[in-house]
């Protein structure tokens, strides 16, 4: 190729760049931005997906924490003192989770004058309580010949035998209030007198005068 013939190929290419310079300026500019909003775009996704998986790993580790402190409430090991109307009673080792009735099981279960109806076998155990298995009043099995309807509803109620259901007998006594007695019975070996009556919640100076004379231990 000559001289003459290379700068008239230089002097045609010139002319089209100074023709078109602004054309490929703009098509630079905007080669430019694509590729900066595409760097952008890519670092907040990127960002995301660190986000994302921060968290998940953060709610793993909260899940296995809690059920690891569950496992460890449900299996820890407790003492509770059983007294009574049951086989062999005594103290046992019991799971956290367990209830009345697996107790009165390890212990050979009830005697058979037990009365199991003053005991809430559903009753989750607490460490260092005392269960106590009341022997069934000889009182309750004899019929009351009586027609006198006002002897039979002026019995006294018996704070440390009577179950759910005769205690309801007493007047503002609901299941409730009956179920919190039965609580106390057993975890303070029972009742000492009637006047323990007002260490309940439920049970206060007014409603314990408005019982009194239709309790006794």
């Amino acid at each position: 190729m000559n001289k003459t013939k290379l700068e008239f190929i230089i002097i045609n290419i010139k002319k089209i760049l100074n023709d078109n310079i602004n054309k490929i300026i703009i098509v630079l500019l905007l080669l430019l931005i694509s590729l900066g909003l595409s760097f952008i775009v890519y670092v907040q996704k990127s960002n995301k997906k660190v986000s994302y998986n921060n968290s998940i790993s953060l709610q793993n580790n909260k899940s296995d924490a809690s059920n690891s402190s569950l496992n460890n409430d449900i299996n820890s090991e407790i003492y509770v003192d059983l007294k009574g109307e049951v086989k062999h009673p005594g103290v046992y080792k019991v799971k956290s989770a367990d209830r009345v009735t697996n107790v009165i099981k390890s212990a050979g279960g009830f005697k058979k004058h037990a009365d199991q109806k003053s005991v809430n076998l559903s009753q989750k155990l607490n460490d260092q309580q005392v269960i106590i298995v009341n022997k069934i009043s000889l009182n309750s099995d004899i019929p009351n010949s009586s027609n006198d309807v006002s002897t039979a509803n002026s019995k006294k109620v018996n704070l440390n035998t009577s179950d759910n259901k005769k205690l309801q007998e007493l007047d503002s006594v609901g299941e409730k209030k009956a179920d919190k007695i039965i609580d106390y019975r057993n975890q303070h070996n029972g009742f000492k007198s009637i006047d323990e009556l007002k260490q309940i919640s439920g049970f206060g100076d007014k409603t314990f005068e408005k019982l009194k004379d239709y309790l006794e231990v």
